[in-house]
């Protein structure tokens, strides 16, 4: 780690000066809403199905439809009929809406190497196979876990959006690459899960420490120990813009939100794994 983080410190600064949009603030300004939780939590609520989610009358509420726009509410008898449905039959628990929305959230994040293929395979030379897709999709579930750990009920939307992401490699893996064998696919899983883990504590250390720890991270996470200084500077800046974006949408527009990232988020999957 030393010597990783001792290469990326002594190359940024030359390599910003031929990457795009230099970032020239200090990380403290960027995430202000995130950082009024503490980081080091992150690693409690990123084990897959490892917590159950509360579905008392407590966590039963109204999704969040303060939010503006053309469209009003329905009213009179017929919508307070489906209201009190909806909250008799759980879709207004806590952990429904975080389903709901961190579906939307996951998809984005798995279509990032499809949408973005100019900047991750041509620009910054990775290769284009499902490693590189992990690694990028598990860069954008991570920006979306900053952002939610300063939501109420951060961890439940946490756990439901690793849920996705984690339920999509086994689905990849099995109907996309065709392994059928239980026992490669748990070895795997086991894989991926402890590179999610370290990637989580690497990009929050990066987070809130400066460019050159996140520099260190990404090119042990995300470039495999390899790329240049200047393809590893353009990624911190775009994770520093990121989170800036991020740190600025409201509370109901973020969890309401089909298009972060500068995509939509696409259909319900119809096919597992596509």
């Amino acid at each position: 780690m030393a010597f990783s983080s001792f290469i990326a410190r002594s190359s940024l600064q030359t390599a910003r000066s031929i990457a795009r949009a230099p970032c020239s603030r200090p990380a403290q300004l960027y995430t202000a809403r995130a950082f009024t939780t503490s980081w080091s939590h992150s690693k409690q609520a990123t084990s897959p199905a490892s917590t159950s989610v509360s579905t008392s009358s407590n966590d039963i509420k109204p999704a969040s439809s303060e939010t503006g726009g053309s469209n009003e509410e329905p009213k009179g008898l017929y919508a307070n009929f489906l209201r009190g449905l909806a909250m008799v039959t759980g879709h207004y628990t806590v952990g429904q809406t975080a389903m709901r929305s961190t579906h939307n959230f996951y998809e984005i994040c798995a279509a990032q190497l499809q949408q973005k293929r100019s900047l991750w395979i041509d620009t910054c030379g990775l290769p284009d196979n499902f490693q590189t897709w992990f690694s990028v999709t598990h860069l954008h579930v991570w920006l979306l876990m900053v952002r939610i750990r300063a939501e109420k009920n951060g961890k439940v939307f946490q756990q439901q959006l690793v849920n996705h992401f984690f339920h999509d490699i086994e689905d990849r893996m099995r109907y996309n690459h065709k392994i059928s064998s239980g026992r490669i696919i748990t070895t795997y899983m086991h894989d991926f899960l402890a590179q999610f883990h370290g990637g989580v504590l690497a990009y929050d250390e990066g987070m809130c420490k400066d460019d050159p720890i996140m520099a260190a991270a990404l090119w042990r996470n995300l470039f495999t120990s390899h790329g240049n200084p200047a393809q590893i500077a353009l990624l911190v800046d775009y994770i520093r813009h990121e989170l800036q974006v991020l740190d600025n949408i409201s509370s109901e527009d973020f969890l309401e939100s089909r298009n972060l990232f500068g995509t939509q988020a696409p259909a319900l999957r119809g096919v597992p794994g596509k």
